[in-house]
């Protein structure tokens, strides 16, 4: 398999539902991260901790069936298991559906960068999915960066 190479570019979500597949800690981790961008989020899987449950967005208590991948945009699975992850390829290919899955960028046709957002102002810092850490690293301290220059801008102002 060749090497993938991801092009950075930002996608309009707007009233566009998006899918995590899985039920657990990563899924909400990965929940926290997209409510920055939208409350159009749903989770999927048969068992779903309590913080997910709690969180007011909508939730299936279910088993995977291809049929929910038709209703969404982009699906992110959070799901430890090469066997489903082979077969959820599969049906979103067939379904013309976006695909990240979590923790493995060889199987994800997109990659969700380390994202610094301020008002209108979105810094997105990626690694073409080798190296989420250097990115949030990076994002970090351009995040320092920019907040810093913001308070030196004010105190130089008064």
């Amino acid at each position: 398999m060749s090497k993938k190479q991801f092009l950075p570019i930002a996608i309009d979500i707007t009233n566009k539902k998006i899918l995590i597949i899985g039920g657990g800690e990563d899924a909400y981790k990965k929940l926290k991260i997209l409510q920055r961008s939208t409350d159009l989020l749903e989770v999927l899987a048969p068992n779903i901790i309590s913080w997910i449950k709690n969180s007011g967005i909508k939730y299936h208590e279910q088993q995977y069936d291809k049929k929910f991948l038709s209703d969404y945009y982009l699906i992110y699975s959070c799901v430890d298991d090469p066997a489903f992850v082979r077969q959820l390829i599969r049906d979103c290919n067939e379904a013309n559906v976006l695909l990240n899955v979590h923790d493995q960028p060889e199987f994800c046709e997109f990659v969700s960068p380390a994202i610094y957002k301020k008002g209108n102002l979105s810094i997105a810092v990626s690694s073409n999915g080798e190296d989420v850490f250097k990115s949030i690293q990076i994002r970090n301290q351009l995040k320092d960066y920019f907040e810093n220059y913001r308070l030196q801008k004010l105190l130089i102002a008064n």
